[in-house]
């Protein structure tokens, strides 16, 4: 209706979320980097509040329009629903199916599955449940079991909740206290002060078509609008809206002050948004009443006010002789606080002493089987390791001889000669023979763990090594040295997925490795990859071979140096 007279191409206040009409202030950007922080880092539970419209639901619409196809959401807008209800959705979003389950046992061991599979595909799964302040304690609790759907180092799901600030006070209830401690992060939305009220009103009117924001409201009309929406992004659109029309049908070209005065009392706004009541007119017989009335009670407050004087100086002195009685009554209970203090710090440090003399006899013993097993290493050292001699030009090779020692794993074998070099390392807890090889020699494939389970006869599985068993492992000598190229299907920090993948596409026939890797983001990780080529034009190839038969997902030309 307005649109021509303000030579606007559309309604600049409109209320429906849109993210052309997108505008970030400084809060409004701390919460939308929280909220990509939380997809990118998989940080779990995120919560994000903020008083009636101050643009949470915005905030979300502008996180869901910038994730790409790695990121899979599931999103609720109205929370209010039973048990049986949410896991229905979540059903519904996740497997793009009607079909309910039996039983919600079936629903966790097929809904974990779908986690799982989005993992290995590299894919982030978020869950977000905007008015979350209406969520019942019985759904809160689902939710927090809902999380635990995890491994050992990486969130299965990532949960965001969005809601008003009543949500803050039902997660301080006991009854989620569990929930209260997986919060990671958290972010209340202030409302805009003025100077962002005036650049969210001119970025709206550009978009809409305006020139220039001043020329249709006045500065002194900005900051009415700020002072009687408080700042609240929904609160200034309903204002400007109005005063818009208001003008309109005034033939304003300028919005002023006074129209947004006017506005906010047909809206019954203030600066509380609650109108306050008239006061009752008075009459002169009630107003002469009432003077008779003021000076009635001054007399009485007058009297009242010398009572009070006089028992707080009454009671300041009683508690001053009480206190100085209970001070000498207490003075024998302090001293014997006091001295079972003192006891108590005594046998404390008493006991600690006793802990650390047994830690360094423990570690004496320790350092004593070392030694013996090193001595019971020596003879074969000696005879299996060549001798490293490290040579500088300002020394002969002659002026020195460097005696044969253990091999442990923090050694550094050079190689001379064509005869094998050994290193020898002790298992320990959670150490797996691929991942030992991928130490030592930088990738793991089906020949590396060949020939370390030829040299050690007493594997007999490669899958299977027990806690301090010696293992040998054998100088690789590859007939391919410097650069190859191979195609890259999957990255995975846990080594144990890694090995997963690698062990399944070993069974199927597949050349695989297994090469770490440092990213700089999520630091030390494990590439898989497939086939050994001398080009890379050989590698893409064969990494378009790998997608068409739908081996992985993934999969992209990469050079690897070997050693």
């Amino acid at each position: 209706m307005y649109r021509n007279f303000y030579n606007l191409n559309e309604k600049p206040f409109d209320l429906t979320p849109t993210p052309r009409f997108l505008y970030l202030g400084e809060s409004h950007k701390e919460a939308l980097a929280l909220l990509t922080y939380g997809v990118v880092e998989r940080k779990g539970f995120i919560l994000l509040t903020g008083e009636v419209g101050t643009g949470k639901t915005t905030m979300v619409h502008a996180l869901l329009s910038n994730l790409d196809d790695s990121v899979q959401y599931i999103s609720i807008s109205n929370p209010l629903l039973s048990q049986e209800e949410f896991i229905d959705y979540l059903s519904f979003s996740a497997f793009k199916n009607r079909a309910h389950f039996k039983s919600k046992t079936a629903f966790l061991f097929e809904f974990e599955e779908f986690l799982r599979k989005c993992l290995n595909q590299q894919k982030n799964v978020i869950l977000i449940i905007d008015e979350a302040h209406r969520l019942s304690f019985e759904l809160l609790e689902e939710i927090r079991l809902l999380s635990n759907l995890e491994l050992a180092d990486e969130k299965l799901i990532n949960i965001f909740l969005i809601g008003q600030p009543e949500l803050n006070e039902n997660l301080s209830d006991p009854r989620c206290r569990a929930l209260l401690q997986r919060i990671s992060s958290r972010y209340h939305i202030p409302p805009l002060g003025l100077k962002d009220v005036g650049a969210y009103m001119a970025n709206r009117l550009k978009i809409a078509g305006a020139k220039e924001g001043g020329e249709i409201f006045s500065k002194n009309a900005i900051k009415a609008i700020h002072q009687y929406s408080g700042g609240y992004p929904r609160m200034i659109n309903i204002l400007a809206d109005n005063a818009l029309l208001l003008g309109y049908s005034k033939e304003k070209r300028k919005i002023t002050a006074g129209i947004i005065k006017q506005c906010s009392d047909d809206l019954n706004l203030d600066g509380s948004f609650l109108k306050k009541p008239k006061e009752t007119q008075e009459t002169p017989e009630t107003k002469k009443v009432k003077r008779g009335n003021v000076h009635h009670y001054w007399k009485w407050a007058g009297i009242l006010f010398f009572v009070i004087v006089i028992l707080i100086v009454g009671v300041n002195r009683i508690a001053q002789h009480t206190d100085s009685v209970s001070l000498r009554r207490q003075a024998p209970v302090e001293d014997v606080i006091k001295k079972q203090a003192l006891a108590e710090k005594e046998r404390a440090l008493a006991e600690k002493e006793r802990s650390l003399v047994e830690k360094e006899r423990m570690l004496a013993q320790k350092e004593k089987s070392l030694e013996e097993m090193d001595s019971r290493d020596q003879d074969t050292a000696a005879e299996t390791v060549p001798r490293i001699i490290k040579k500088k030009e300002e020394q002969a090779v002659s002026d020195h001889v460097v005696q044969p020692k253990t091999v442990t794993e923090k050694d550094v074998i050079i190689p001379e000669t064509d005869k094998p070099i050994f290193t020898h390392i002790i298992v320990k807890e959670g150490d797996t023979l691929a991942q030992l090889s991928a130490h030592v020699y930088g990738r793991v494939d089906d020949r590396i763990l060949s020939l370390v389970k030829e040299h050690n006869p007493d594997i007999k599985d490669v899958d299977r090594i027990g806690v301090g068993q010696k293992i040998v492992f054998p100088s690789v000598f590859s007939p391919v040295q410097g650069s190859i190229f191979t195609v890259h299907i999957a990255s995975f920090k846990p080594f144990e997925q890694a090995q997963t993948l690698f062990q399944e596409l070993m069974r199927k026939g597949y050349d695989v490795y297994i090469v770490p890797a440092y990213h700089t983001h999520k630091g030390k990780v494990f590439r898989v990859t497939m086939g050994n080529f001398k080009s890379q034009q050989e590698a893409k190839d064969y990494a378009v071979e790998v997608l068409k038969k739908g081996v992985s997902n993934y999969a992209e030309a990469m050079q690897l140096e070997m050693r």
